[in-house]
């Protein structure tokens, strides 16, 4: 038999090794299939890192107004943002100060003692989930509501929700406008990461994106990575 030129042979050895049409549009598809489930994973890991680092930071300005109030001898207040109007949006159950209150004139008031943080983006104080944590503890205590002026807001009050400290260091129970019950120290603080749609005055979570910690009697906190985690201390 004829032995082919080497240069046949070694055409159709090439084409042999080659891949059809169909081979390379099924490897494009794999690959289109594996980057969709990566960018899901991706966004999801950066929600949860949103998430943290905003538990991280709240406990820090927590830890900040009980210092304050220990080393000054008075209440001091973690303050958050709870105005949905228009106009507020962007500090809406994402905006947190600290103030103090201080003797003026004949009368007691409340003065910041810090410029405020805002959490990261897509990140909000959930009330429906801390009062729900509230009760997983027995004689838990929970946070109180005030209308003050924020720092750079001057002369413009907002609704607040706040978490109060004693002159020990305890976090006590909260009441409406100034008024501290003090019974049932500690609180619980969640925080969930979402979307606030317009018009809209609760955050919508996505997936089972919530963590936050719990503030108990002496004033120390526990961080948890789910609000079904937390056990009394």
């Amino acid at each position: 038999m004829k032995n082919k030129p080497l240069i046949q042979r070694e055409s159709e050895r090439f084409w042999r090794a080659g891949f059809t049409m169909v081979e390379i549009l099924a490897v494009i598809a794999v690959i289109a299939i594996l980057m969709s489930v990566a960018s899901v994973g991706i966004q999801k890991m950066d929600a949860g890192q949103a998430t943290g680092t905003a538990a991280a930071v709240s406990e820090a300005i927590f830890d900040e107004a009980r210092g304050a109030a220990v080393g000054r001898g008075t209440r001091a207040r973690v303050v958050i943002h709870n105005d949905p109007r228009a106009d507020q949006r962007d500090r809406f159950l994402r905006y947190m100060a600290v103030c103090v209150e201080v003797e003026d004139g004949a009368t007691m008031t409340w003065k910041f003692a810090s410029r405020g943080t805002t959490l990261p983006s897509g990140v909000f104080f959930d009330e429906d989930a801390t009062l729900a944590a509230t009760t997983t503890v027995p004689d838990l205590g929970t946070y109180g509501t005030m209308i003050i002026s924020l720092p750079g807001q001057r002369n413009n009050p907002v609704d607040c929700i706040y978490y109060e400290f004693n002159s020990e260091g305890v976090c006590v129970d909260g009441g409406v406008d100034g008024d501290t019950a003090g019974a049932s120290p500690g609180a619980a603080f969640v925080l969930t990461g979402g979307v606030l749609p317009p018009n809209e005055d609760k955050p919508r979570v996505k997936g089972n994106n919530r963590t936050g910690f719990v503030v108990w009697r002496n004033g120390r906190s526990s961080i948890f990575r789910n609000p079904d985690h937390i056990t009394p201390n």
